[in-house]
């Protein structure tokens, strides 16, 4: 199939399947921005309401496009929050409150992670908001959930790791715990958040009625623990560190090459050992007694990895992993951003886009991961300046005069 066979039926002009929703933004960071991201991606009209003069804390953390304190130019900032509006605005002021109950009605959606409790404390927690918006979906991310004893405490993606389960079984064996550096758990909750806003969404078209959606980075990292926490309470089975190798077999892991790159291989099924025994020139290793099945290869996995990685070692990282692959076999050069920014895959399928930004030129970040065939979906345009539609949204959308916007701004609310 080519890319044009794929879209072939795509409605033209489309913004992708959210087209018509709207969504506002009071969050910061990276878990409630992403939610705003995927529908934003999707095709809902996504709207960030932030603290005047400050923004986002990611505006701030380098290393930003320019080089400089710009506090749009972050690169992290620009990725996350691309295809989105911005307006300013201080919840503070009882005037920011008021303005933000007449912004709210305006929109399907509304997303925001602060800690359970903080936005009931300025008058903005779902309940008040119901009574002014019943159809609205309120989103509500947060490090543990809106209710039981751990609500109330400071909770991070590295955080959520560790009380989760998922920092105990990483890092290599004998080892400390070792946190994943992607941010992994945030943007997992993230896209939580947006699929349990779609649900609503249908759910709203069935019955008329909003609510309340309650996301927790704990709660995802726990979803995504597999059959961990069945197998560890009915068995008492627990998962030791093991570096990059598993238990279940072998070969698998992260093996270096003769030119100083990796590559990573599964190979532990009992059709795939053949194919590595022929390409390592090994066939007598088949029906060796110590690696002829999956389970004798996991108890012999250091000399099933010994083999494979000895092999591996004499050949070009690019080279080992096209003669792998050819044979049939599970196996991927690791790659740095670089290369995945440069890589024709990616580029072809989309998986790497470009935004054109007026002042940084041609910006590379993520693409839109699910590929619609009818509603085709894309970024719309790189990540706004700060309060760059205030006067689109509080003078157009609203109806706020001028004079009222400049009062307004004057007094610190917008």
């Amino acid at each position: 199939m080519t890319k044009d066979e794929f879209y072939k039926d795509a409605l033209p002009n489309s913004k992708g399947p959210l087209e018509g929703y709207s969504v506002l933004e009071v969050t910061q960071a990276v878990a409630g921005p992403v939610v705003g991201t995927v529908l934003a991606d999707l095709g809902a009209d996504v709207v960030r309401c932030e603290l005047p003069r400050v923004g986002d804390m990611t505006r701030w953390i380098k290393p930003t496009i320019n080089g400089d304190d710009d506090v749009n130019g972050a690169a992290w900032y620009q990725s996350l929050n691309r295809g989105k509006k911005s307006v300013t605005l201080d919840l503070h002021h009882a005037e920011g409150q008021q303005l933000f109950k007449e912004l709210v009605s305006e929109f399907d959606v509304l997303v925001e992670n602060f800690t359970p409790g903080w936005m009931e404390g300025l008058g903005l927690g779902y309940q008040a908001i119901k009574a002014v918006h019943p159809k609205l979906i309120y989103v509500s991310v947060s490090g543990f959930g809106q209710w039981g004893p751990l609500k109330e405490l400071r909770c991070t993606d590295t955080v959520a790791q560790a009380m989760s389960g998922m920092l105990h079984m990483n890092g290599v064996a004998g080892g400390a715990p070792l946190l994943s550096t992607a941010n992994l758990v945030d943007h997992l909750t993230g896209w939580q958040g947006s699929i349990g806003v779609m649900a609503a969404l249908l759910s709203r078209e069935k019955t008329g009625l909003g609510q309340h959606i309650d996301v927790a980075l704990v709660d995802t990292a726990i979803y995504a623990s597999d059959m961990r926490v069945m197998a560890a309470d009915k068995l008492d089975k627990q998962w030791p560190r093991m570096g990059n190798t598993t238990e279940l077999g072998a070969p698998m892991n992260c093996y270096r090459c003769r030119d100083g790159g990796y590559i990573v291989l599964f190979a532990i099924l009992d059709s795939l050992w053949p194919k590595i025994c022929e390409v390592i020139g090994r066939p007598d290793l088949v029906t060796d007694g110590r690696c002829d099945t999956l389970q004798h290869r996991g108890e012999n996995r250091d000399f099933v990895d010994g083999v494979t990685a000895a092999w591996i070692a004499e050949q070009d990282r690019d080279d080992a992993a096209r003669i792998l692959q050819a044979a049939g076999v599970s196996v991927g050069p690791v790659l740095d951003h670089l290369e995945v920014a440069a890589h024709p895959q990616y580029n072809d399928h989309e998986s790497v886009i470009e935004i054109d930004h007026p002042r940084y030129g041609k910006l590379k970040t993520y693409g839109i991961a699910p590929k619609f065939s009818v509603t085709r979906a894309s970024v719309k345009t790189h990540a706004p300046d700060l309060g760059e539609h205030n006067e689109a949204i509080y003078l157009e959308q609203l109806g706020i005069s001028a004079e009222k916007l400049a009062e307004l701004r004057q007094a610190g609310v917008v």
